[in-house]
């Protein structure tokens, strides 16, 4: 067994895209797939930019809102998913600090 901490204070800071007060702790990456832990702080936005591929933002803690390529802003919290397809412009604005473990890959087969 073997525990990884993939807090804040673990992870890098991201500014692509207009980010703000965003860092990412990788944790799982080959070449099919990649498991991300992100945390965005109070206020705090993930820029507009395109999914390379399929991707599934599972919030864990927080809340916040999330915008898709239809434009239109809907509220998000921990214990719910969003799907993007791959190509989807798409944007994530935190109300307090939200973490989300994202996963992406190619063809991602989401059962719900």
């Amino acid at each position: 067994m073997r525990i990884v901490d993939f807090g804040p204070a673990e992870g890098r800071e991201i500014n692509s895209f207009d980010s703000r007060h965003l860092w990412a702790v990788g944790l799982v990456r080959d070449d099919d797939v990649s498991v991300t832990a992100l945390h965005v702080g109070a206020g705090g936005e993930i820029g507009r930019h395109p999914a390379t591929v399929d991707q599934l933002f599972l919030v864990v803690s927080g809340r916040g809102t999330v915008c898709g390529d239809d434009g239109e802003w809907q509220p998000v919290r921990a214990g719910q998913a969003v799907v993007w397809a791959a190509g989807e412009h798409h944007t994530t604005r935190a109300d307090g600090d939200l973490t989300a473990i994202v996963v992406e890959m190619p063809d991602l087969p989401v059962t719900r």
